[in-house]
């Protein structure tokens, strides 16, 4: 599951994307990585400081206890490796990628026939949507005056 953050729209805005100065691109390129990688750190906070609160269980290899999140919640972190797979990856000046490899990331975020979903990405990049676009028009207007 990967989230890719890029600065995208109108053919007009790809072209002022594309025609404007260097600094105003800057200053974008460092909002953009900025919240990816603000996004990157609060999906794993999500995952690593979610709610208890779904079924106990016993596992195996290594034994121990474990509480599941309930649905709807962000997954609980058991082991550590979902939120230690949240990567984040500079694809260009103006896009970066937050997601992780694992393959039952998606299953978690969406759920499956058998499992409700434990989203961590959505909430995450609604938390985030305002303040992105707020960065990103004060860079803007910053960089233009």
């Amino acid at each position: 599951m990967t989230v890719t953050i890029r600065l995208e729209g109108s053919k007009a805005l790809q072209s002022a994307l594309r025609n404007m100065s260097d600094e105003v691109r800057d200053e974008v390129g460092k909002v953009i990585t900025s919240t990816a990688l603000e996004l990157r750190g609060d999906v794993v906070k999500s995952i690593q400081r979610g709610p208890a609160s779904g079924r106990t269980y016993q596992k195996y290899n290594p034994r121990r206890t474990h509480v599941a999140s309930a649905p709807g919640q962000p997954p609980m972190t058991d082991t550590g490796r979902l939120a230690s797979s949240i990567e984040f990856d500079q694809r260009g000046d103006l896009t970066a990628t937050v997601g992780s490899a694992l393959v039952y990331a998606v299953y978690l975020e969406y759920g499956t026939s058998r499992m409700a979903a434990r989203p961590y990405f959505r909430p995450a990049i609604e938390r985030m949507r305002n303040k992105f676009n707020r960065r990103l028009e004060a860079a803007i207007g910053g960089a233009t005056r």
